[in-house]
């Protein structure tokens, strides 16, 4: 019986074959990110007020969120009951009308309190921000306070500071237009009614000081900038919440603190703003001195205060000293800076 030889493949043929059947197989899709937690709109802040020469505490959490097609982070901003700077400043290098799909961006829904007496209303100009305490809260006690995203007066009509009160509230008011701005309306009119044009918006609470007062509006897309002549103005779906909590005599205090510097978990934090009126000659040094102030100096990383005065990021940023670069609330990884 004939011997019959079987051939077999060499080792080099075997290779060449493993390495073309590998090469016609489909690339590994990278994973999938992992969901963000859903988006959360933050107003209600419980905490703790500070005592006499304690720093102001820092309250609420900054967010992440995941661009979709069609998004701006107007939207953004809006869904989140920030004002359209409060995100921007936050985001610098994230285009605001066509930021990519995909991109995760801060939503800073975390604040230190501003320097202020801690009853009624106050409104912090340059942060563009209003606050509400229980009329009658003291130094110590633990309380729940309101928060919103406000419009301000531009440069030419500045939003003023001081001590007011509200004197009235009107539904669906009327707007008798003053000589000044009826000089530079698009369409003059002396009277404006209540409907969708109204700048007013629904609802109007006015103030003890001329003829300012804290309203809503018919251009949404305006809070978080300076658009104003001079009023404060809220989103349509917030000043009616507003509406329902102020009583006629509530205090309310304006005031302009770019530059904010709080404490949380034994740390030092440092929030600093746009000075958008010009007022202060240099925020360096206002930093500087809230931190000789407060008797915190030993504690604070010069280079760290520094680097958040230049970034100007509107989030509280951790300048204590020896603190972990993870304790940072915008991590450079985050702001998309690599």
């Amino acid at each position: 019986m004939p011997i019959r030889f079987v051939s077999r493949p060499s080792a080099a043929a075997v290779l060449v074959a493993a390495l073309a059947a590998c090469s016609e197989q489909r690339p590994i899709a990278p994973p999938a990110p992992q969901p963000l937690p859903p988006l959360q709109k933050i107003t209600a802040l419980p905490v703790r007020l500070p005592r006499p020469g304690e720093l102001p505490p820092v309250v609420g959490r900054v967010q992440q969120y995941r661009i979709v097609p069609k998004d701006t982070l107007l939207d953004v901003a809006r869904n989140a009951g920030l004002g359209f700077h409060e995100v921007k400043d936050a985001n610098r290098d994230v285009d605001e009308w066509i930021p990519p799909p995909g991109r995760e961006v801060v939503v800073p829904t975390r604040w230190i309190l501003p320097r202020a007496r801690p009853q009624g209303i106050v409104v912090n100009i340059p942060e563009m921000r209003m606050y509400m305490f229980p009329p009658r809260s003291k130094p110590g006690e633990e309380v729940t306070v309101r928060t919103w995203a406000i419009a301000i007066g531009d440069g030419d009509t500045p939003t003023p500071v001081g001590p007011f009160t509200v004197t009235e509230k009107d539904k669906n008011p009327t707007w008798y237009v003053p000589d000044s701005i009826y000089r530079t309306m698009a369409r003059p009119r002396h009277v404006v009614r209540p409907g969708p044009d109204n700048p007013m918006g629904e609802y109007r609470i006015r103030l003890s000081h001329g003829l300012y007062s804290i309203h809503g509006t018919d251009t949404p897309w305006a809070i978080g900038r300076e658009t104003t002549h001079g009023c404060i103005r809220l989103y349509p779906e917030d000043i009616g919440e507003v509406y329902a909590l102020v009583k006629p005599s509530l205090r309310a205090e304006f005031v302009y603190q770019p530059v904010k510097l709080g404490t949380a978990g034994g740390h030092v934090y440092l929030e600093v703003h746009e000075d958008v009126y010009r007022r202060v000659p240099n925020l360096e040094r206002e930093a500087g001195r809230l931190v000789r102030s407060a008797g915190v100096a030993a504690r604070v990383d010069p280079e760290r205060l520094r680097q958040a005065v230049r970034e100007r990021q509107g989030v509280p940023v951790d300048v204590t000293r020896d603190a972990p670069a993870a304790s940072a609330e915008i991590p450079r990884t985050e702001r998309g800076t690599l």
